[in-house]
């Protein structure tokens, strides 16, 4: 859809308007009193109705006593600010609030009476803190290199499943300053949530074999590489090291008899070929060549 603008205001001081859709407008429910959020994304100008994807939810938890792992977690993705917990069984209240304190920031329990629980959002999230909880969970993952103990492995996992969470709530609140590459990062920073998991799997065997360990060693030196193309890109760099994900993946994919070491070493190769795949995305346009 193509607008015109329009001048107002004197030739000195002369600024544009352009009108909005009607049918958009009615849609919204927005109206002269109504503000609306503007933001400049490199050469683009987003206008959207200035109010949050959804105020409340109110949940029954008896219905979901399996499942408030995923519930909640989900709620608070999708950028829900408020959630009105309705339950009868007060054996609950402990797994809700070890799940709001694990897994998502910025939720804390603001109320508490018989038969229900309201969790808020206290927090304003921002894209500089998606910035910066993004490299931050790059650094964490690379961390699984050195660890020493299931102790360790365990507390990186919770620190890492708590910025996960965010970083997915504020792309779905505020989109990317990148509007256009926002469900690539979306995609990103799923791939490092299953690049987590099956580091946190092979790092629990009791046993690798020599050569296990050896390719688990270049799945490591793999991410690392990634890590740095994500805020550096370098195109021979990023060549070499992509073909190589993909040629250990098709080496274990080969195997006759490929042991559970080996099934996860396929699956993190797979993975990291595929997180290549969206590092060349996000970094086409910046780099040329």
């Amino acid at each position: 859809m193509q607008k015109k603008l329009t001048a107002q205001g004197p030739k000195k001081r002369k600024s544009y308007t352009v009108t909005l859709p009607i049918d958009w407008v009615k849609k919204e429910k927005l109206d002269k009193i109504r503000e609306v959020d503007l933001n400049i994304v490199g050469n683009k100008v987003i206008i959207s109705p200035s109010r949050e994807i959804q105020e409340r939810i109110i949940i029954n938890a008896d219905n979901y006593k399996d499942s408030l792992r995923k519930v909640l977690p989900g709620l608070y993705r999708q950028g829900v600010n408020e959630v009105l917990i309705q339950l009868s069984d007060n054996s609950l209240l402990e797994k809700i609030q070890r799940l709001v304190n694990e897994m998502l920031i910025g939720y804390e329990i603001v109320e508490q009476q018989k038969g229900k629980i309201l969790i808020k959002d206290i927090t304003k999230e921002s894209q500089e803190e998606f910035n910066s909880i993004l490299r931050r969970i790059f650094l964490l993952i690379l961390q699984f290199e050195s660890v020493l103990s299931q102790s360790e492995i365990q507390t990186l996992q919770k620190n890492i499943t708590r910025l996960y969470n965010y970083c997915l709530r504020i792309l779905m609140k505020k989109g990317h300053a990148e509007f256009q590459r926002t469900p690539i990062y979306y995609l990103i920073i799923d791939q490092l949530e299953k690049i987590t998991d099956e580091f946190i799997w092979i790092l629990s065997l009791q046993k690798i074999s020599k050569e296990r360990k050896t390719q688990l060693n270049e799945v490591f030196r793999l991410f690392r590489t990634a890590y740095e193309l994500f805020y550096k890109f370098e195109i021979a760099k990023y060549n070499v090291n992509q073909d190589k994900t993909f040629l250990l993946k098709n080496k274990i994919k080969l195997e006759k008899n490929i042991d559970i070491a080996g099934m996860h070493i396929h699956n993190l190769s797979r993975l990291l070929n595929s997180l290549y795949g969206n590092i060349f995305i996000i970094s086409i346009g910046k780099n040329s060549g």
